[in-house]
């Protein structure tokens, strides 16, 4: 195992850590120490990103859906000024994939007002060729999305609870086709006209809110706490929204600490929609091992259990398992689908210490393939922000 490990830490931070260092300039006199915590020398970031620098971090994209790509993301992560607070962080990424969709965008998160507000804006741009499984069937047909969006939300703790609730608001460009040359495969030709009525240039914007109850011990890679989650998002015209529908979704996170080196984390999460949505908002099982959009429908439900062993102050395993199924009440477009079934195992190398900042990998088999994952922080870090 030693020698794996040393692999995989090799993989991880190697990269990163280079592309870090020429990215603060000219190599003559950089300390390469300041990625050595003297605390037990091992590779660390925290003393780096203290300072105002950032880890470029290479991205290997496994989804099925857009057969691979690369990326770089850099990752500007600061020490709170108040223990307990979320970090504040900056992402600017761009990717490429394997069927020749680009992207690239910017996020951000920080804190104001003595960490008593939390914010989170972002945008992008995207040229992007995704499958879709309509009528339950098991080959895809591709569809094409140039789309610009942005979305911006904020959050206030109510009083000196644990919990925080605030507005949303979300923006999307789109100009969706199917190409004339995309196989229908078993759908007959008849319905191409059906499908192709899906398709049309439109912008889509909601005002919605969320409620939030945060207990976790660390917002990056927690190990114990409850994270709670409620939002509701309501597309319509008089935003300016070229349809009216609304999207909710309600997710609860558990973390339970038990010895020395274990803990247990429970993530279910429910995701529904009515109205004149979209079929690419439609909700879909969200499970490691299950490839994205594969199983959708007007609500989808999906649950994870994942056991997490500490080996050392600084390498951890864990092994995962879900279930999800998929609801259908409108759309024609999907079947209902239930007993979907994924399972896995993952390491994880504390990169940042003092900020709790864990990276890893994992490998996840669901219904139909193995994918393979690269984590920055927890797996489930986008369902509890």
């Amino acid at each position: 195992m030693s020698a794996r490990r040393r692999s995989i830490s090799f993989a991880l931070f190697g990269a990163a850590l280079g592309f870090a260092t020429i990215a603060t300039g000219p190599a003559k006199g950089f300390d390469f120490n300041i990625f050595v915590d003297p605390e037990d020398n091992y590779i660390d970031a925290s003393a780096f990103l203290a300072r105002g620098g950032f880890i470029p971090v290479p991205v290997i994209i496994t989804e099925p859906a857009v057969d691979g790509g690369f990326g770089i993301i850099g990752q500007f992560v600061r020490t709170p000024e108040h223990p307990g607070d979320q970090p504040p962080r900056t992402m600017i990424g761009i990717a490429k994939t394997g069927n020749g969709s680009t992207a690239g965008g910017i996020l951000r998160s920080g804190n104001m007002r003595d960490g008593s507000v939390r914010y989170k804006y972002g945008f992008g741009a995207a040229d992007m060729t995704m499958p879709i499984f309509p009528f339950g069937l098991d080959q895809s047909v591709d569809y094409h999305n140039k789309n610009l969006a942005g979305f911006a939300n904020m959050r206030m703790r109510l009083g000196e609870s644990d919990f925080w609730a605030g507005p949303r608001l979300i923006y999307r460009q789109t100009d969706v086709s199917l190409g004339e040359d995309a196989d229908l495969g078993p759908v007959a030709s008849r319905v191409r006209d059906q499908i192709n009525n899906l398709f049309d240039s439109k912008q889509y914007i909601a005002l919605g809110a969320s409620l939030h109850y945060d207990t976790r011990n660390n917002p990056l890679s927690p190990t114990d706490g409850i994270n709670g989650v409620l939002r509701l998002d309501f597309y319509d015209d008089a935003f300016g929204s070229d349809a009216d529908f609304r999207v909710g979704q309600g997710a609860l996170a558990s973390f339970t600490p038990f010895g020395e080196d274990w803990s247990l984390g429970i993530l279910s999460k429910y995701k529904w929609t009515n109205g004149d949505n979209p079929f690419f908002t439609l909700p879909s099982v969200d499970l490691r091992g299950v490839q994205s959009g594969r199983y959708s429908g007007d609500a989808a439900y999906s649950t994870e259990v994942e056991l997490r062993r500490q080996f050392t102050p600084r390498w951890a395993g864990v092994v995962f398992g879900g279930y999800g199924e998929s609801f259908v009440s409108h759309t024609k477009l999907y079947d209902a689908e239930g007993d979907i079934w994924a399972y896995g195992a993952g390491v994880r190398y504390k990169l940042a210490r003092k900020i709790g900042l864990d990276v890893g990998l994992d490998l996840a088999k669901g219904p139909e393939e193995s994918i393979f994952y690269i984590q920055f922080g927890h797996a489930w870090g986008r369902d509890m922000d």
